[in-house]
């Protein structure tokens, strides 16, 4: 085990570049990217962050409806920092839940080839989420949309 190179980054900040760079992705179906917060501070690898935000974003687009939205949060809670990304998405069935962060695990294997991606998104955020003691939580309601919510611990 090798400690992991870290910084002190702005999240928000990171936050913001990653849904500038992916609205042109967005466009074609029409999802508008909203981001909402502020400078929220973590000690975290720059790499390792910019991967999750955009392994996160992305699948919101991906799995998104026509003219849907995603909206990222960053805020500051009482015990760390808070990361959300919402769409108003496909959503994700119950029993399928709990293992979205699988490797190579989809929920409709029928959509993945039009869909595209690796199924490996979600799993290595969930990694990227374990090396820096953050939590993540998953809500969702098919046809509705998917919430993601990572907290980040306090410094």
């Amino acid at each position: 085990e090798t400690a992991l190179d870290t910084e002190r980054l702005n999240l928000y900040g990171l936050a913001y570049t990653c849904v500038q760079m992916l609205k042109i992705h967005a466009e074609p179906n029409g999802v508008r990217l909203k981001i909402h917060g502020g400078a929220s501070w973590i000690e975290g690898n720059r790499v390792m962050i910019e991967e999750l935000l955009y392994n996160l974003c992305s699948n919101a687009i991906r799995y998104n409806k026509p003219n849907g939205t995603v909206d990222v949060s960053v805020e500051k809670k009482e015990e760390g920092v808070l990361l959300k990304v919402a769409d108003t998405g496909i959503g994700i069935p119950k029993h399928h839940q709990e293992r979205i962060f699988e490797r190579f695990y989809r929920v409709d294997k029928s959509r993945s080839k039009e869909r595209g991606g690796t199924g490996l998104g979600l799993a290595i955020v969930k990694h990227i989420v374990a090396e820096h003691g953050a939590t993540i939580s998953v809500e969702s309601e098919e046809g509705i949309g998917t919430v993601i919510s990572v907290l980040f611990p306090g410094k």
